[in-house]
């Protein structure tokens, strides 16, 4: 099971996948892509919507 944004960068770089499904972690945090991508490093613009939340 994969439930951090570290675990699967992990799993992707090491080519151990092609693809990393993030269904349980969504349902937990809807926004789980954008921390993801902030925990990573990445910047990533959010929509102006969510800004709020941010």
């Amino acid at each position: 099971l994969i439930t951090t944004a570290q675990q699967a960068e992990e799993i992707l770089s090491s080519e151990k996948a092609d693809l990393i499904l993030i269904g349980r972690a969504s349902l937990d945090d809807p926004h789980f892509p954008l921390h993801a991508a902030r925990i990573l490093g990445s910047d990533v613009q959010w929509p102006l919507q969510y800004l709020r939340a941010k």
